[in-house]
């Protein structure tokens, strides 16, 4: 099956692209040495030699700047869809240093703009872009025309390549794009990964509000385990309510995103969450116990307004109340 317009990674360090309109890759068909584990080990590995093979072939025309223009910054609008939720101010500062020295050695990916005539709309370069900007310099661009499918596929890719996207970055990338109406078939190309990888990443990402998302950033080392578990903690009652809480302590935004996202994880951990209370009511409205539910446990708090032996009753029953239970489910 064809792959076509796959645009690989630009970075300030490295550059890596395949150009849509004259470079295809395809794989190759499979053979009975192709099975298993081993066989798709392999063909992961031919595909990546294909796409760096075709990547060094567009290399060296962009590096040797036939492809490349320099248009006005401020004309350069963001993509349709963001890749990334927040940027360190160590790695603005490095990039804005490293340009301002040394001047932009790489061109980012624009099409001329689907909607705004005059303008461009960005594929991947974003930081670049907001580099130059700041700096007041032209941008040096790879100018294409691209479809919107395209565009993402590009701008997942880019990133991809780079491996310097995180979890939840690239889960809310696949999970935006879903609810633009993009199809699995382009979310997967965009970021390099199967049906199952995909899947992993969108649910978990659906299960996480926005709030508390961008609330963390990007947490570039809690991993996709710990965000699920951590999507996990987040249906136990009353777990939006401590996490809103966390979030708006003033010590929690000065934390770095790793420290952020430790935080709330550990204000969620079920021992931790303050316990549930509510009251038991006879028939004549009178509040005769206090029931709460604190990391497992139920407590019934008897009122001392109560038969003293009302207590001791309860726990005497409790057998037969057991018994009683089991008895029902195994029926059920």
């Amino acid at each position: 099956m064809a792959r076509k317009n796959l645009l690989l990674g630009l970075d300030d360090e490295e550059l890596t692209a395949v150009n849509p309109e004259s470079v295809t890759t395809r794989h190759p068909p499979p053979t009975l040495g192709n099975r298993g584990a081993v066989g798709a080990m392999g063909r992961s590995l031919e595909r990546i030699s294909a796409d760096i093979d075709a990547a060094k072939a567009l290399e060296k025309r962009l590096l040797s700047g036939a492809d490349v223009i320099e248009i006005d910054a401020s004309l350069v609008d963001a993509s349709f869809v963001t890749d990334r939720l927040d940027e360190s101010e160590a790695d603005r500062a490095s990039l804005l240093s490293s340009i301002r020295t040394h001047g932009q050695q790489v061109p980012i990916l624009v099409r001329p703009h689907p909607e705004v005539s005059g303008r461009y709309q960005i594929a991947y370069g974003h930081r670049r872009l907001r580099a130059l900007l700041e700096l007041g310099q032209r941008v040096r661009a790879v100018v294409r025309s691209l479809t919107d499918d395209e565009l993402v596929i590009a701008q997942g890719q880019e990133n991809s390549a780079r491996r310097d996207l995180s979890f939840i970055e690239r889960a809310s990338f696949a999970a935006s794009l879903e609810e633009r109406g993009f199809g699995r078939d382009t979310i997967m190309a965009s970021l390099a990964v199967d049906k199952t990888e995909l899947s992993r990443l969108i649910s978990c990402r659906k299960a996480l509000p926005d709030e508390l998302v961008k609330a963390i950033g990007a947490a570039p080392k809690a991993g996709r385990r710990r965000w699920m578990d951590l999507a996990e903690h987040l249906k136990v009652p009353r777990a939006s309510k401590v996490w809103a809480r966390i979030c708006n302590e003033a010590e929690f935004a000065p934390l770095d995103s790793d420290s952020r996202f430790a935080a709330v994880f550990a204000a969620l951990a079920t021992k931790n969450l303050p316990a549930k209370t509510t009251s038991w009511i006879d028939h004549d409205g009178r509040k005769i116990a206090r029931v709460d539910e604190d990391a497992g446990w139920l407590r019934i708090n008897v009122d001392k307004s109560v038969d003293a032996e009302f207590g001791a009753y309860i726990v005497a029953q409790l057998p037969a109340l057991l018994k009683a239970f089991q008895v029902s489910q195994h029926d059920d």
